[in-house]
């Protein structure tokens, strides 16, 4: 079983306290939370390709180290 990246739980509670009401975020949701620019944001973050969406749990995963 592979372990968690060090600082996803804590990134994981700081979306959590910032999006309570979402599980899912867009990207304009991810620009505001990172502070990177609209390319930026697509050109790093992989997004659900169906839905251009993100969970919270996978934002987490990726922006921790």
């Amino acid at each position: 079983m592979p372990r968690e990246k060090e600082g996803f739980r804590e990134n994981l509670a700081l979306l959590n306290e910032r999006f309570p009401d979402r599980d899912m975020l867009r990207v304009v949701d991810v620009m505001a939370f990172t502070g990177m620019s609209r390319n930026t944001v697509v050109k790093k973050i992989r997004f659900n390709a169906a839905t251009s969406r993100v969970s919270k749990a996978d934002l987490a995963r990726q922006i921790s180290v």
